[in-house]
């Protein structure tokens, strides 16, 4: 006896060289990665909405000080209010004019008033072999 045509089927052609089963598998894990990664793109979205408590140390001191008459622009030049122009004009003074005898002498600088002194002379030393070297 013959099979009839109606009950026969043509045999299953595998799309995308995967089979029926094979398919919906990858499509599962497919649609299991896209929701995870949908999951973890919102929850980085989210780190930027939350408020983030800093905490500020107070304004620092100087912890160091410098003679006079031996510190360079550079070391002139940390101090707050004392720029690379002002701190090359310190040192340019010392050196044309001689060592400074006490620290009031760095008032002979163009750009260094009582005030500006006043807020920088805990940092400052002057030397006693240095002072009298110059003499």
């Amino acid at each position: 006896m013959s099979a009839s045509p109606s009950n026969s089927r043509p045999p299953e052609r595998p799309r995308f060289w995967l089979r029926r089963g094979d398919q919906l598998f990858v499509g599962t894990l497919l649609a299991a990665g896209l929701v995870l990664l949908s999951i973890h793109w919102l929850q980085l979205s989210r780190r930027g909405q939350r408020a983030v408590e800093v905490e500020r140390l107070p304004a620092g001191q100087y912890q160091y000080t410098v003679d006079v008459n031996s510190a360079t622009w550079v070391e002139w030049a940390q101090f707050d209010g004392i720029g690379e122009t002002l701190a090359r004009r310190i040192v340019a003074d010392r050196q044309s004019k001689g060592p400074f005898e006490g620290i009031d002498d760095l008032r002979r600088v163009k750009g260094i008033g009582p005030k500006k002194l006043e807020q920088i002379r805990p940092y400052l030393t002057l030397e006693p072999a240095q002072a009298t070297a110059g003499k």
